[in-house]
């Protein structure tokens, strides 16, 4: 008598390995989980002496974290495709547009109005609006063929409407710095659909003398311009910030203070947990500690570019263009913010920065990317 075949499953490890690109879900993880380490690190003093409980910040970037997987697991499960409908991406922007306006008449957050309370938790529109942004880019582009994306009217003066009405509106809530990224996401987008570089050029030529008003006639960012310049000469005031961090880097040598033994923190470093996590992390854990996350945003913008490059359809392409570009230039300014290169931003360290919104987003942006990644496996 001969017995029963063995259940097949083969087929099952298949889909379990075409789950999306495995070295970006274990880079994002590892920044996750590394990030959730150094927010305790960064914050367990502060939130004991303000909220009593040293665990108050991790607790909630955790939550944070648990509701982004979620996101993330709902973005893969649903595919990238279903973003490809001119209803999802208009009432996405329309979203977008409506928080963005809502929250100017809300009551300002440290002098500037980004953020909406709900439940006790801080929602922040521009966060989505980047979302939002590169959502409408990657679906109005991928429907031009190559003739049309050289076309000025046609192509590119509807992308500079959407991408300005977003900035503009994120702008005047005082975040510059996310205009910017949001420009770079708009740049490298464009360069991946094939539309001609003279273009964004003549549009960020067009955009200086805003930029250069707005930094002009707000005395915050023109002390952050002299904090650059010269942080030391200012550094009982404007450059305060910019020399504790550049303190904070410079004491941490090559191995590091160790972990949660950073003496920054404690009160000489202004938003040691958010926007300058990376001096935390370059004094605990020394130039070793800060090249490791340095080389996991590299390798997740090399397998965000793969998955580009590998990706089933236009869309998918240029939606994983925007995605990797989003998150590498986010990284790059708020390091190069954290050592001086740039005049300070309120920039996160995505994945690593304490904020909710950041991380939620973050992990469903990831998600799409999976997805893509996804595609282009099952495909190939």
């Amino acid at each position: 008598m001969k017995s029963k075949p063995l259940p097949k499953t083969v087929p099952i490890a298949r889909d379990f390995a075409s789950f999306g690109d495995r070295w970006l879900i274990a880079v994002v993880t590892g920044l996750v989980l590394f990030g959730l380490v150094m927010v305790y690190s960064a914050s367990a003093m502060m939130a004991s002496e303000n909220f009593h409980s040293q665990f108050y910040f991790l607790l909630r970037q955790g939550f944070a974290g648990c509701v982004g997987v979620g996101m993330l697991c709902a973005a893969m499960w649903v595919g990238y495709m279903k973003l490809d409908n001119p209803r999802v991406v208009w009432s996405i922007i329309g979203v977008a547009v409506v928080l963005l306006i809502a929250v100017l008449f809300l009551p300002s957050v440290r002098g500037t109005h980004r953020f909406i309370r709900v439940a006790g938790f801080m929602f922040q529109p521009s966060e989505l609006a980047k979302l939002a942004l590169i959502l409408f880019l990657a679906f109005f582009l991928s429907r031009r063929d190559e003739l049309s994306r050289r076309d000025w009217m046609r192509t590119f003066v509807p992308c500079v409407v959407v991408l300005g009405g977003l900035a503009g509106l994120v702008l005047i809530g005082r975040d510059l710095g996310t205009v910017l990224v949001m420009g770079m996401v708009a740049l490298g987008v464009f360069a991946a659909a094939g539309v001609p570089l003279r273009y964004p050029a003549m549009l960020g030529l067009a955009a200086m003398p805003i930029i250069v008003f707005e930094i002009w006639h707000k005395a915050y960012r023109m002390d952050r311009i002299k904090a650059f310049l010269d942080p030391w000469k200012y550094a009982q005031k404007e450059g305060f910030q910019v020399v504790q961090s550049l303190i904070a880097v410079g004491s941490g040598g090559v191995s590091g203070a160790g972990l949660s033994q950073g003496k920054q923190k404690l009160f000489y470093l202004p938003e040691a947990h958010t926007d300058f996590i990376f001096s935390v992390i370059a004094e605990e854990l020394g130039l070793v500690g800060a090249l490791t996350v340095v080389v996991l945003f590299a390798v997740f913008a090399w397998r965000g570019l793969r998955t580009a490059h590998f990706a089933p359809d236009s869309f998918g392409k240029l939606l994983a263009v925007g995605l990797t570009v989003m998150f590498a230039t986010q990284a790059l300014f708020n390091i190069s913010v954290v050592l001086s290169l740039v005049p300070a931003k309120g920039i996160p360290l995505p994945f690593i920065s304490y904020g909710g919104t950041s991380l939620m987003l973050s992990l469903l942006a990831v998600g799409v990317l999976l997805s893509v990644s996804q595609q282009a496996r099952s495909k190939g």
